[in-house]
């Protein structure tokens, strides 16, 4: 006990260890990226300034309409510390330098190199060139254009430093603790450095990295701390939690231990309430649909039931009242009023057969159990149904026998088999499937259809619920009824690749059969 009281201890310890070493490494890469950012964004704003310098030596110059001599004027006070400006007009497809303040540029001298990219695509925002570094020096490069200048000129400002050449902003806030390099690049690569901090470049170790804006480009400033910037005691305290957790080793380990114990059981015990009351949630959840979806049912019986009874009468009587009519009119009868009556026989007929379906709906019928051979049942069915032209059928099934009423299992596999027969009005397939297991059988009915919207698959069980333009919503109400009341379950779904899939679930012993 006491070897493994050590073990657990020291394991904490190690851990407290590397996660208090993992949390300082967090902060002092968060502070890390926090002085980086802050580095960036103070290079972005010095930078910035160089942008409001042009800016407001293109004003002077779009309104001396690109004048050299004007230019001359203006950008002498710019052309300070090394600084380059130029007025560069396009000639031929190219750009010359019009006039020029301070070294590195001359007079129609032809720009080129990264300082003719920039002028190409300056506009009314600062382009800065990619930087250069040749030797010890570094060039950057800077143009406005149209529509700040007149069309075909360009202004250009350049300037050459040493990188590593200390200056007040890099030796201040932010950059004091910090061995920083600024890459004129989105990728730092030592062709674009332009100033740097250190010369141990390229920097390894713990980098940080921030995005510099100049302009419509982007630069990009790297970094790495000069000492840890979470304080010497964050640093020191993984090795002062290690040593402590060593030091009160036994102490700690079995505290730690029964605290563990107790939680593991409080979670377990937590844990096997927790199902428990989700279980219950979830029968009660289902008891209270079945109780909405009977009392549903039971409200749609009764007013089916009135319906199909007011309806027969009449219908019957019409339907007497158009043969004696057209008993009456003779043979043969004349053909505008033959259409009619046909209609009204049509029509009359379609009225007749939804009383029908109301009546089957609400009719308790008592199922009349016995020993039902499944795959016998499937044939007499595609029998008495056969497939129209145009539709493959194709049976598979394997002798299986349940408890069932005979006619109703017949009446609920007609009804899905001629429902897959008007899926495929214009030709396809239809597969019809008996499998069993150990505690039921299957029977699959598959076509490769149009298939079914996934959103009202459910609802095609609900009563008067159809997509058929004729139909009347009954049919699988009446189906789902069948199967339920021998213990079973229906389901329909999209097949795959297309088409509908509907699985019909019978028990071995049917269920309780108290009929439908």
């Amino acid at each position: 006990m006491a070897v493994g009281v050590v073990v657990v201890v020291a394991a904490i310890s190690v851990f407290g260890f590397l996660a208090t070493s993992h949390s300082t490494d967090q902060q002092g890469r968060a502070l890390l990226q926090n002085d980086t950012e802050q580095g960036a964004a103070l290079a972005s704003s010095i930078l910035s300034g160089v942008g409001s310098s042009l800016d407001s030596l293109a004003t002077a110059v779009s309104l001396s309409q690109g004048s050299p001599s004007e230019f001359m004027t203006q950008a002498k006070p710019f052309a300070q510390g090394g600084l380059t400006v130029a007025l560069a007009s396009e000639h031929a497809g190219h750009y010359e330098v019009a006039a020029v303040v301070g070294p590195g540029l001359a007079v129609g001298q032809v720009v080129t190199g990264p300082a003719a990219v920039a002028v190409r695509h300056a506009g009314a925002s600062l382009t800065a060139a990619p930087v250069v570094r040749v030797g010890d020096r570094s060039t950057a490069g800077f143009a406005l254009g149209p529509p700040l200048l007149p069309a075909g000129t360009a202004l250009y400002l350049q300037f050459s430093v040493n990188p590593f050449t200390a200056t007040p902003v890099t030796t201040g806030r932010p950059f004091a603790n910090l061995r920083v390099a600024l890459y004129g690049s989105k990728k730092p690569a030592p062709s674009n450095l332009l100033v740097a901090t250190t010369r141990q470049l390229p920097l390894t170790g713990a980098v940080a990295r921030a995005p510099v804006a100049v302009g419509t480009s982007t630069w990009t400033l790297t970094a790495v701390a000069r000492s840890p910037l979470t304080g010497t005691f964050a640093t020191g305290a993984p090795y002062i939690i290690l040593f402590l957790g060593v030091f009160v080793g036994l102490l700690v380990g079995g505290t730690v231990e029964v605290l563990v114990r107790r939680q593991r059981y409080a979670t377990q015990l937590v844990a096997e309430r927790t199902g428990d009351l989700e279980r219950s949630l979830r029968d009660l959840h289902a008891a209270q649909r079945a109780l909405v979806r009977n009392e549903r049912l039971s409200a749609l019986g009764e007013m089916a039931s009135v319906v199909g009874h007011e309806l027969r009468n009449p219908l019957t009587a019409v339907t007497n009242a158009l043969f004696l009519v057209r008993r009456g009119l003779g043979d043969p009868v004349p053909a505008t009023l033959d259409g009619h009556l046909s209609m009204a026989e049509r029509e009359t007929d379609k009225a007749a057969t939804l009383a029908e379906d109301l009546t089957a709906f609400v009719r308790p019928r008592q199922a009349s159990m016995a020993d039902v051979e499944l795959a016998d049942v499937l044939r007499e069915v595609l029998e008495s149904a056969p497939p129209p032209a145009g539709v493959d059928l194709t049976l598979d099934v394997t002798p299986h026998s349940v408890r069932a009423d005979r006619n109703q299992m017949a009446e609920v596999f007609t009804n899905l088999v001629t429902n897959a027969y008007q899926a495929v009005p214009d030709g396809g397939s239809v597969r019809v499937g008996l499998h069993a297991d150990g505690s039921g059988a299957t029977v699959v009915i598959e076509d490769d259809g149009a298939g079914i919207d996934p959103g009202t698959a459910d609802r095609l069980f609900e009563p008067f619920f159809t997509t058929k333009a004729n139909g009347t919503g009954l049919g699988l109400a009446i189906v789902r009824r069948l199967v339920e009341a021998h213990g079973g379950t229906i389901t329909i779904a999209g097949a795959v690749p297309h088409g509908a899939r509907v699985e019909v679930l019978l028990p071995d012993d049917g269920g309780e059969g108290n009929g439908a």
